[in-house]
């Protein structure tokens, strides 16, 4: 349950700002995404796998599993699709997808705390 709920969780959050961050920075200055960048976004990846592998509590509900794949799913998305275009537009797309990881670990914390069934 720490892994949700504790300190685990807010290294997520943490991560994931600070790499929305970088790549906001990277968007003002008209840069592609680098290496480093798509880095960090790895390091965030295995954190979020940590987060799914961690998380195991039975629901009868399939909203708390949803949340959680999509949690997995949603920054190597944005990496290819940000990669994939070698402009603002791009970096903008990482930058967002790492914003929206903080907004779904506390979806994925609201659920958990929710009833079960």
């Amino acid at each position: 349950m720490a892994v949700v709920t504790g300190p685990y969780a807010l290294a997520i959050m943490a991560v994931a700002l600070l790499l929305a961050a970088w790549a906001f920075g990277l968007v003002l200055a008209n840069r592609p995404p680098g290496v480093p960048l798509l880095a960090g976004g790895a390091v965030l990846e295995a954190l979020l796998v940590g987060f799914l592998v961690g998380s195991h509590r039975h629901f009868a509900r399939a909203e708390f599993v949803i949340y959680l794949l999509a949690c997995v799913a949603i920054p190597p998305i944005a990496a290819a699709w940000g990669w994939g275009e070698k402009s603002r537009a791009g970096t903008a797309v990482l930058a967002f997808g790492f914003l929206i990881m903080p907004v779904m670990v506390i979806r994925v914390q609201q659920v958990w705390a929710g009833p079960v069934g």
